[in-house]
């Protein structure tokens, strides 16, 4: 396969991406799109590496991003650009190299996964390639409730204020959580209340041991894919937590499902 590295998207230090092109295309419409990571304020698309060589093994063209980190000033909606503008130039790169690319599959872990979702479920006009389904390893789905805040153990809660309220813009805390402009901020960035008829082909894969995104969020994901008619598929780790590190079957299951949503759409 052929690896394009680093490729630069834009002006800011963080805003480049990495494509793999397979030496025998299967379908050359259709991209699998990583997003890493790490709170939306850490990590890199290097740990997508491993599943961009699985898929482009597999023929498909793929790429993994890396994005601005929220700050307050630097928020959802700008990661949400940043996503538009790395596609745009995975198309242009792919007009390049003669491939009529045309389609997008979006997947990625956690707050990657909630980028993911958010992409799908709000920008799919403005994005240059079509979103026509979402594979979200255990994502942030309902960002304004107490429960997402607390985790398992109250452990992460100060960390979850502060990132929050760099997601959003304003200040969450403790006394302004419950309050009417913060509840509106963090819906306003949660996947959940963006779901309709129209929304995209959904695979969600989240442990039932997750400590820091709740897998009842989850399940009333499902549940309101299914109410809309949404096509999903659910994929519960049965013994793992956020990390998803201890039943490597489901890991297994979980490309499975992937290149059956992209053997379907592309």
């Amino acid at each position: 396969m052929r690896v394009l590295k680093d490729i630069p998207y834009g002006n800011h230090e963080r805003h480049t991406v990495d494509i793999f092109i397979p030496e025998n295309i299967k379908n050359e419409s259709g991209l699998i799109f990583y997003i890493h990571g790490g709170g939306w304020t850490s990590y890199d698309k290097t740990v997508h590496h491993p599943d961009c060589e699985h898929f482009a093994k597999l023929g498909y063209i793929c790429a993994t991003t890396n994005y601005r980190y929220v700050d307050g000033n630097t928020i959802i909606d700008d990661l949400l650009d940043d996503i538009t503008q790395a596609i745009g130039k995975v198309k242009e790169l792919c007009i390049e190299s003669g491939f009529n690319t045309e389609k997008i599959l979006l997947s990625g872990g956690s707050a990657g996964a909630h980028l993911a979702l958010m992409y799908a479920y709000t920008r799919k006009d403005k994005s240059p390639l079509t979103p026509v389904c979402v594979c979200a390893y255990c994502p942030a789905v309902k960002l304004e409730t107490t429960d997402f805040l607390m985790g398992i153990s109250g452990e992460f809660e100060e960390w979850k204020f502060g990132v929050l309220s760099a997601c959003c813009g304003l200040k969450v805390n403790r006394e302004t959580l419950l309050c009417e402009e913060q509840q509106a901020a963090l819906k306003r960035v949660s996947p959940y209340y963006y779901v309709d008829e129209n929304t995209v082909p959904t695979a969600i894969f989240h442990g039932r041991k997750d400590e820091l995104v709740p897998f009842e969020h989850a399940t009333l994901l499902i549940n309101l894919l299914n109410e809309k008619g949404v096509e999903n598929d659910f994929l519960v780790y049965e013994n793992s937590g956020h990390a998803q590190d201890k039943d490597p079957e489901k890991a297994i299951e979980a490309k499975e499902i992937i290149e059956k949503y992209a053997c379907k759409y592309f």
